[in-house]
């Protein structure tokens, strides 16, 4: 960060605690609703939360079209995703750090929770949205008090409660573009005095897809997917308890890619004898709008994601209370791809399947609200069990006269931890915090691989992998609130993320076992932050500056030479920045908001990182790889906003209408951890609008929309093509669409 952007945003911060004074009095008609966030494990309102976060409720989800893990980048500052062809090797970052789940043995920088429980490793954390409650972006270390694997942050999902009250609604939306229909809906209300029910689902079907194959004649990347949600809260005197199940299928055409870039200079023999002629045969060029693909094998990604949650709270007499969050969840995956995209048989049929179980175990001992001591104590155990049976090849008909190479494994991870954390009141406008946590979490891999296909080494190879580690995480920090809604923090804290293996590079699992284990990844992250209100409430503005040092971060890029991603420790990190977000409320029915995030991120030390392709074909590369330490992160771009407002107007009889704009702009960006340039993303931005009509009080609404409104084509990542090299291939974001949403509310 600049000094002139770090002295003008101190300066801001401490022109904020000024603000009520200085600005003219307004009536407090318009003034803005509190936020309450559950960010340090209670009900708390969002100025009293000593965190970088990004709280989205709901209906905001609703009319911005977010409906899953990958979209919210678009509301939330320094939140990137990564796909992948299959949903288990993508993954989120916040402040330009995270690392997607390539391999079984290692777990992404960005833990997602739901509804209490850690989703776990890959494509489980993916989910859908819906009947959503409110969603919160926190950025920075978090495992203090949420769970496990969260050294960049954490995304915490929370459903809708049953209502006192019989209500209910449902959405139907139609988007044109992709033969797009989504139904949700909900019914809640009472089902005896003391018990109260909700259930909730939603379909989604796309009947065309972003990608167009003439080899096989179908449009390719289409959706489909559908989830159930029941939820009972139960009240028995003082305890109170709460069970949820969730269970989701997805069943895709997806994820396929386009070719976007050719560079002579790195070209490979397989380049050269197949792609090059099949893409002329075709009539297909390579770019940043190139939506054909010529792969003439399967594509298709299934899953089943299935959650049960069970919350029981008991408060005792003297107020403390008593909480077990008990967490049961399934994830399987089974995806089929051609991977070498073209209409020759290299790799047609390569098969993977997965299948996770998950079980974890929270016991927490609160405080009584409103004490001048507020404090946590916690126990908390986690287990998995990820098998995977991979086939990567394309069966005996390859051209290259293979058949295939089969691995299968399994992994274990246990969690064992003890935490505490609290506040204390210094007196009504100093408050200090505390928390810390130890931990224990020991990681077993057993592998096995058989076969011929050119990418690995033939043979037959088995092993095991064992290792463990015993760690700590904490924060401590100070809190100045001048007065209700404002609030001003200092904190520093250290983040953790567990030992890795790397299972999925060569032969280095079965020959090399010392170097296929990764210590684990820590993080030392210093914050100031402002949580400030004005103007009566009418405005909220939220800043934040940071600045982070990763130790042995966990890299993941694609190596050129072995054709396949590889994990390894990149050494020092630093992340440095600024996030700001606000809302305003200017005048009657209108409403202002956005957020903006400034990422500088670079490796301070990281060598013997995987060459460029260009490198290894000019033989230019450095013995032992290229050394990357001063340059910036991959995937990261290092400036961001969003803006989104939105004007209601009073028709009368009832009726109301509206109209909404938003426009999220994001810097440009490499996305190839080797910072290969041809895996560049220029600058773009995407703008949206809405406009409604509501009837019968509310109770009814019809809108139209159109996304994407002005059809920029832009990448979601590029990177190179897995055995053509001196090309690359992009999963591109949706293009523009238009329709209409129904909403029937009761």
């Amino acid at each position: 960060m600049n000094t002139r952007l770090l002295g003008t945003s101190l300066l801001t911060i401490g022109l904020l605690s000024q603000a009520p004074a200085a600005i003219a009095q307004a009536s407090g008609e318009f003034e803005l609703e509190e936020i309450i966030v559950t960010a340090q494990r209670r009900a708390q309102g969002l100025a009293e939360v000593p965190i970088s976060i990004s709280v989205v409720d709901g209906q905001e989800l609703e009319r911005a079209g977010i409906s899953k893990v990958e979209d919210l980048y678009a509301i939330a500052p320094s939140l990137s995703f990564s796909p992948a062809q299959s949903s288990s090797g993508a993954g989120l970052r916040i402040r330009g750090v995270g690392s997607a789940a390539f391999g079984s043995a290692t777990e992404p920088s960005v833990s997602t929770i739901v509804d209490g429980i850690v989703a776990g490793p890959g494509g489980s954390a993916l989910v859908d949205f819906f009947d959503v409650e409110r969603i919160e972006v926190l950025r920075g270390p978090q495992g203090t008090l949420f769970g496990k694997n969260s050294s960049a942050g954490a995304i915490n999902i929370v459903s809708r409660a049953p209502t006192n009250e019989f209500s209910g609604y449902v959405n139907a939306r139609y988007g044109a573009k992709l033969q797009e229909t989504r139904l949700e809906g909900a019914l809640s209300g009472p089902v005896s005095e003391n018990v109260r029910a909700r259930i909730a689902g939603y379909r989604m079907n796309q009947g065309k897809g972003q990608v167009y194959n003439p080899v096989r004649d179908t449009d390719e990347n289409k959706r489909e997917r559908w989830g159930i949600r029941l939820r009972g809260d139960m009240d028995v005197g003082a305890t109170s308890i709460q069970l949820i199940a969730q269970y989701e299928e997805q069943d895709n055409a997806c994820c396929r890619t386009s070719f976007y870039g050719l560079d002579p200079r790195a070209y490979g023999a397989l380049t050269r004898l197949y792609l090059l002629p099949r893409l002329a045969a075709n009539g297909v060029v390579p770019g940043p709008d190139n939506r054909v693909s010529l792969a003439d094998g399967p594509l298709n990604e299934q899953t089943e994601t299935m959650q049960l949650t069970g919350t029981v709270s008991h408060q005792f007499t003297n107020g403390v209370t008593l909480r077990s969050i008990t967490g049961y969840r399934t994830w399987k995956e089974l995806d089929t791809i051609d991977v070498d995209g073209v209409d020759v048989n290299i790799g047609n049929d390569p098969r993977q399947q997965r299948d996770l179980e998950l079980f974890s175990e929270e016991i927490q001992l609160l405080s009584p609200d409103g004490d001048r001591f507020g404090w946590v104590l916690g126990a908390y155990y986690y287990h998995h069990t990820l098998k995977s049976n991979t086939i990567t090849a394309g069966g005996g008909g390859t051209i290259l006269g293979q058949t295939s190479t089969q691995g299968i494994g399994t992994t274990k991870t246990n969690n064992y931890a003890l935490f505490a954390d609290g506040t204390y009141d210094l007196d009504d406008q100093w408050q200090m915090f505390a928390g810390l946590r130890g931990l224990y979490e020991d990681l077993s891999v057993d592998s096995y691989r058989s076969g011929n296909y050119f990418a690995f080494t033939p043979g037959t190879f088995q092993g095991s992998i064992k290792t463990d580690d015993t760690n700590w995480v904490g924060r401590a920090g100070i809190r100045f609130t001048p007065e209700r809604r404002q609030s001003f923090y200092l904190s520093v804290s250290r983040g953790y993320k567990g030992r890795a293996i790397d299972n999925n590079t060569g032969n280095v699992f079965f020959l090399n076992p010392e170097r296929a284990v990764l210590d684990p990844e820590t993080v030392l992250s210093y914050e100031l932050g402002a949580r400030t209100s004005w103007w009566q409430n009418r405005v909220t503005f939220n800043a934040t500056l940071f600045y982070s040092d990763f130790s042995d971060y966990q890299a993941s890029s694609f190596d050129n030479v072995t054709s396949s991603q590889i994990l390894r420790n990149a050494g020092k990190l630093r992340s440095k920045g600024v996030e700001m977000d606000f809302s305003v409320k200017p005048w009657e029915g209108g409403s202002l908001s956005g957020g903006a995030a400034f990422v500088d991120a670079i490796f301070k030390e990281y060598r013997g990182a995987p060459c460029t392709s260009v490198q290894n074909a000019t033989a230019t590369c450095p013995v032992g790889g290229q050394d990357l330490s001063g340059r910036p992160l991959s995937n990261n771009p290092r400036w961001q906003f969003s803006v989104r407002g939105q004007q209601d107007f009073e028709l009368g009889g009832g009726q109301e209408a509206y109209v909404r704009g938003e426009y999220n702009w994001r810097d440009a960006v490499v996305y190839g951890g080797d910072l290969n340039p041809a895996t560049r993303q220029a600058a773009f931005g995407v703008a949206n609008f809405r406009a409604g009509v509501s009837f019968a009080d509310g109770q009814y609404e019809l809108s139209g929309f159109v996304e994407n409104a002005f059809d920029k084509s832009y990448a979601l990542r590029i990177y190179d093509s897995p055995g053509f090299t001196g090309s690359y291939s992009a999963f591109f974001g949706p293009s523009r669409t238009w329709g209409a949403e129904l909403r029937a509310r009761f």
